[in-house]
């Protein structure tokens, strides 16, 4: 078998247990779900599913990966084509909202924690990838910012990375909130989670706009 041949195949493998694991993650929760369960419905032998990932975090890792590599692009683009910040910032926490309806089980872990100790980066391609998307993410949000200050819409005295931080957190807590407490906001502040996220979203802007 060639060499280009024998990756395609690895690449096929591999594939085929990462789409199963996802499957079993949404179906039967990632703590509840085995390395015995991926190789079951993916009809390999255990000691196969070993051979491409050396464990069942690894495998959640590669899922994660190519979630964030999907934002990525997808804020790339809000940068990249919406014509000022405004479009722009809203077409982010449209993309933020959407993905989390599609992906609730991930939101978390992608806009979380990710290990930054140089040690665990050089031992681990997989948690070198997300650092590095991450990174790609971070950067996209700063562009939101420089964008912003360059077009005269945010203050040039604005503190461009804490202030990108602050959003990139605040936005990351209000949609699961809008989405898990939707009765509650219904019930309490008359407003769907759809309302409230608009009115967050407004907020978060207009508190960018002032000047630091």
């Amino acid at each position: 078998m060639t060499g280009r041949k024998k990756e395609a195949l690895t690449q096929f493998h591999k594939k085929n247990i990462l789409d199963t694991a996802e499957k079993l993650f949404s179906e039967k929760g990632i703590r509840q779900t085995t390395m015995d369960d991926i190789a079951k419905a993916a009809d390999y032998s255990k000691s196969t599913i070993y051979v491409y990932f050396q464990s069942k975090d690894e495998i959640y890792n590669h899922i994660i990966y190519g979630h964030m590599c999907r934002l990525k692009d997808a804020l790339a683009e809000c940068i990249r084509e919406a014509p000022d910040l405004e479009h722009r910032y809203f077409l982010i926490c449209e993309k933020l909202s959407r993905f989390y309806e599609q992906y609730p089980l991930y939101f978390s872990s992608i806009l979380g924690n990710i290990p930054v100790d140089d040690q665990a980066l050089a031992g681990s391609e997989i948690l070198r990838l997300l650092y590095d998307v991450g990174e790609d993410i971070n950067d996209c949000i700063l562009e939101l910012f420089r964008q912003g200050i360059r077009e005269g819409s945010l203050p040039s005295s604005i503190p461009v990375l804490p202030s990108a931080f602050t959003l990139w957190a605040s936005l990351g807590s209000l949609i699961p909130m809008a989405y898990e407490k939707e009765c509650y906001l219904i019930k309490r502040l008359n407003m769907d989670k759809t309302e409230f996220l608009q009115h967050g979203f407004r907020m978060l802007l207009r508190s960018l706009k002032e000047d630091c």
